[in-house]
């Protein structure tokens, strides 16, 4: 029997429910017969275009230190050093003080770490961190400019100076807050005090890289130790190796009227290591003039935004006087004769090709030479002589100013060879076989890394050292105990990257380097035949010392006189020839006969020839003979 299920009274709220029931479903169906709404379909250009949007030069550099220098931690912490101990030097030199810096590297207990796979212990490796603190004794910096000056990439007043300077773009120290930032997290700390201010200003800062501008953590006044100067603190991670020592020491080389001292405390807990380089002389060199630009040096786009942006100059011939070197209001119609445009034409009708054209065609001036500020020959001396102090021999050599494409520099060089320190600083192939060291100097500035790109390095390796007696094989350098220090100032250095690393090529860099390398070698040659000499001359006395008792004994035996007054008198004679040898005798000056500057040389006056005629002969010297008994009297 089956048993009927009862049917649930929905009641009147039910039967409304299922009344609705179909309205909702015809609802339903609409819904999805109705047209999706589609999303607008956008390019790759137009989603690119999205992407788009300005960037200030922190921000650039943040994410691209490695080009000045702060790629990794062993390069960050000599860069760092080198940018602010540049910055130092500049400051003192501007204001005409003997420089005194020092710099303090201390490490932490704090510790940075970096993600790597070249570790055989794990795929992270640990630096330190440390508090480096650099003062000087400069000009120091006004209070209004403090914040910008630390705290704005590429603000700064060495942009737009055409002068010699050891920093160029104004860009190392703010590299170096922002590397502090990264990998520390602490602010950067300056204090600076001017001549005139009563107190120094302390200031404590970071760099806003999204906006490029300082964001001040504090500021107040304090007392400072020196009447005048800076002091920058940051705390920067790195990986304290001889590099560093090695670049003080190079800095130190290049500067010879700089007094600098390190100290450096590698671990927490050490005691500290110091280095005093006191400045080998008192002089100051001569201060560096700031020049306007050379037409020569100017490229096509840059002439062409300077003559387009000219508010000054009423004329072409009054923009060429103004604002470049070497050009005189006769030269200035000259080239622009030449370049098809009247002098006084508005400087917005200038034809930047053909002034070019005509000035590289044209009798133009090279810049004035007188600008530069060398390290000087006797200073590089000096200076060579306090790093190495037992080199057994030192020469230095410079050539004349000169110009690549309109920007004056000068070369110089010099060069320690032999000695204990010289083999210290020299690579040691095998015992007894060491490999010469090249130190490259740029505006008195070591160049510590990518020296196999660099122009100076390059030269050196080009040299055919063997034709001065010096073993090389092909295209290394020479192996031998020698240090060769190749100096390059100018007020454009033309450097191959932003971080100051290595020279570019240049044509007339080369040539000038290259002579002046030469010369260097025939002073290296002069030593070392001399000294080969002296060892072969060393080498018979001592062949002859071991015949001479012999000689002495027979003689004795024969004349009946004592051996050892005989062994005497051979030995005096050999001192006595040795001395002659080494003797010089003076030369008389030949008379000089008159030169007819615009024409052929001047038959020789009566008179002249008299007095030539009257000068007596040199007189002969004939050999002295003895015999034995007179030799022995």
């Amino acid at each position: 029997m089956v048993e009927a299920i009862p049917t649930p009274d929905i009641g009147a709220q039910g039967k409304a429910q299922k009344k609705a029931t179909p309205s909702v479903k015809a609802g339903a169906a609409k819904r999805k017969r109705a047209k999706p709404v589609h999303k607008e379909l956008l390019t790759a250009a137009e989603i690119e275009a999205r992407k788009m949007r300005a960037v200030n030069p922190a921000q650039y550099y943040r994410q691209n230190l490695g080009q000045l220098g702060f790629g990794d931690p062993e390069h960050a912490l000599v860069q760092t050093i080198k940018e602010l101990m540049d910055n130092s030097l500049d400051a003192c030199e501007a204001m005409g003080v003997l420089p005194e810096v020092s710099v303090e590297l201390t490490a932490t207990t704090k510790k940075y770490e970096v993600v790597t796979n070249k570790t055989k212990d794990g795929s992270v490796r640990i630096f330190p961190v440390f508090k480096l603190v650099v003062e000087d004794n400069g000009c120091g910096v006004l209070k209004s400019k403090v914040a910008k000056c630390f705290g704005s990439v590429l603000y700064g007043s060495k942009f737009f100076s055409f002068k010699q300077s050891r920093g160029q773009q104004g860009l190392g120290v703010h590299a170096a807050i922002i590397y502090a930032q990264l990998t520390s997290l602490e602010p950067a700390v300056i204090t600076t005090k001017t001549e005139s201010d009563p107190k120094a200003f302390r200031v404590v800062l970071k760099i806003d890289t999204e906006k490029n501008s300082p964001v001040l953590v504090s500021s107040e006044e304090v007392d400072f130790p020196r009447p005048h100067g800076t002091r920058v603190e940051l705390m920067i991670a790195g990986d304290y190796t001889q590099k560093v020592e090695s670049f003080i020491k190079e800095l130190s080389l290049a500067n010879p009227h700089a007094d600098l001292k390190f100290t450096v405390v590698a671990q927490p807990g050490q005691e500290p290591k110091v280095l005093h380089f006191k400045r080998a002389n008192e002089t100051l060199p001569p201060p560096p003039k700031e020049i306007r630009p050379h037409l020569l040096s100017m490229e096509p786009g840059a002439l062409l935004e300077m003559r387009s942006n000219d508010t000054c100059c009423a004329t072409a011939k009054q923009f060429l006087v103004r604002h470049f070197v070497r050009i005189s209001e006769a030269k200035a119609e000259e080239l622009l004769k030449a370049s098809g445009l009247a002098p006084s034409s508005p400087p917005k009708e200038i034809d930047v090709e053909a002034l070019l054209k005509a000035a590289r065609e044209g009798d133009l001036m090279r810049p004035p030479l007188d600008v530069l500020s060398p390290i000087g020959e006797d200073a590089l001396r000096q200076s060579i002589r306090r790093i190495y102090p037992d080199a057994e021999f030192i020469c230095t050599a410079s050539r004349e100013p000169w110009s690549y494409r309109g920007v004056p520099f000068q070369i110089e060089v010099g060069a320690a060879y032999g000695g204990q320190s010289v083999i210290e600083d020299c690579e040691r192939v095998k015992e007894g076989v060491f490999k010469s060291r090249v130190i490259r100097l740029a505006n008195k500035c070591p160049l510590i890394y990518d020296s196999k790109d660099c122009l100076l390095y390059k030269v050196v390796k080009e040299i055919n050292w063997r034709n001065y007696k010096l073993p090389q094989d092909e295209g290394n350098l020479p192996m031998a105990p020698l240090v060769i220090i190749v100096s390059l100032v100018s007020t454009k250095v033309p450097y191959s990257v932003p971080g100051k690393f290595a020279v570019a090529y240049h044509e007339e860099i080369r040539e000038q380097l290259r002579l002046a390398l030469q010369s260097l070698g025939r002073m290296i040659q002069g030593y070392i035949s001399h000294r080969q000499r002296q060892e072969h001359e060393q080498h018979r006395q001592s062949i002859f010392q071991i015949y001479a008792k012999e000689i002495a004994r027979d003689m004795s035996v024969l004349t009946g006189q004592d051996q050892a007054l005989i062994f005497e008198k051979l030995m005096e004679s050999i001192k006595s020839k040795q001395r002659a040898k080494t003797a010089h005798k003076p030369k008389q000056e030949a008379p000089t006969l008159p030169i007819n500057a615009s024409g052929p040389p001047q038959p020789c006056p009566e008179k002249k020839v008299e007095e030539i005629a009257k000068i007596p002969p040199p007189p002969k010297t004939k050999k002295q003979q003895f015999t034995l008994e007179e030799y022995l009297r």
